[in-house]
């Protein structure tokens, strides 16, 4: 369980959350997850990537790193129109990854479309190679991610968070965040039940995902 910190900080439900979780895992033909959805406007990620570059990765290149999910997970994300920004730092060593894309994107982990503005895009699978998560790779990959949205008149960012995933909600919140809702699936054998999607019950092993269609902050943001 978390400790008394994590606690204050996350709040009941995000405790609760977490429990639940926890338990329909073990359960294992029951399935549970609960989600904060966030969008990060473009004018809160950082404005330099000194010493390091960031660029997109083709499918062939990417596959040559040491670098998780698999090759099958990333072909299913480059065939939804996902675009990989890669990171290397002044050695030329490649650091870490992040996915972005304007279009909906088919969450894998649960039965889930997610469809963003037209002045958004959706990014996921943001990650750091071990050997250099206490540099600037983090925020090197936010600052490429900034300079692709902008190249495309974009400026919100959106995704989702296990709302107990502490140390991912406060790095968003530190790049000045606003939650635009939650989500919460509950799995029963093929069956998926989530209040907030369309339609709210779906067979996960046949036909089309429930849809979520992600909401703009009521805030202007974004454009400072």
């Amino acid at each position: 369980m978390p400790d008394y910190t994590a606690i204050k900080l996350l709040g009941i439900a995000g405790v609760l959350s977490y429990a639940t979780a926890r338990l329909a895992t073990k359960a294992g033909v029951i399935g549970y997850s609960r989600y904060t959805l966030v969008a990060v406007p473009v004018g809160g990620m950082p404005k330099s990537r000194r010493g390091y570059r960031v660029d997109p990765i083709p499918p062939e290149a990417l596959a040559k790193f040491p670098y998780d999910p698999n090759v099958e997970e990333q072909a299913r994300r480059f065939a939804q129109g996902l675009t990989c920004l890669a990171a290397y730092n002044a050695r030329d060593e490649f650091v870490g990854v992040t996915w972005v894309g304007t279009g909906p994107f088919d969450e894998s982990m649960v039965h889930l479309r997610f469809v963003v503005p037209e002045t958004a895009i959706w990014d996921t699978g943001l990650w750091i190679h071990p050997d250099h998560r206490l540099g600037r790779a983090f925020a090197a990959l936010w600052a490429g991610t900034a300079e692709w949205m902008q190249a495309k008149g974009r400026v919100w960012s959106m995704s989702w968070i296990a709302d107990y995933n502490l140390p991912s909600l406060l790095s968003h919140r530190r790049m000045r965040s606003a939650t635009v809702g939650h989500i919460t699936t509950v799995r029963f054998f093929r069956w998926q039940y989530m209040a907030e999607g369309i339609p709210k019950f779906v067979r996960i092993d046949r036909g089309a995902p429930a849809e979520m269609h992600m909401p703009l902050p009521e805030s202007s943001l974004a454009l400072t």
